[in-house]
């Protein structure tokens, strides 16, 4: 995948999250939004993962789900993309 759909498919899973929060329980929206983390880190762009880990609600929840995934989830999840 190129830099740019990449980050597209991140910004994609962020607002899929948000629309989730709505209706959803937070282990849904969290999920979207570790995979979102995992690919703008993906692509290098720290400052949006700070960001999402920096979330007062969100953040905690974000930063150990990244800290306990396994690269092997993480990549046939990108490859469903």
């Amino acid at each position: 995948m190129t830099t740019a759909a990449i980050r597209l498919s991140g910004w994609s899973l962020l607002v899929a999250g948000v629309g989730a929060g709505v209706v959803l329980p937070h282990p849904v929206t969290t999920a979207l939004w570790t995979l979102s983390a995992k690919l703008f880190g993906r692509v290098g762009d720290q400052r949006m993962v700070r960001r999402l880990t920096a979330a007062t609600k969100f953040g905690p929840r974000i930063r150990e789900r990244l800290s306990r995934s396994s690269p092997r989830r993480f990549s046939r999840a990108l490859e469903a993309f």
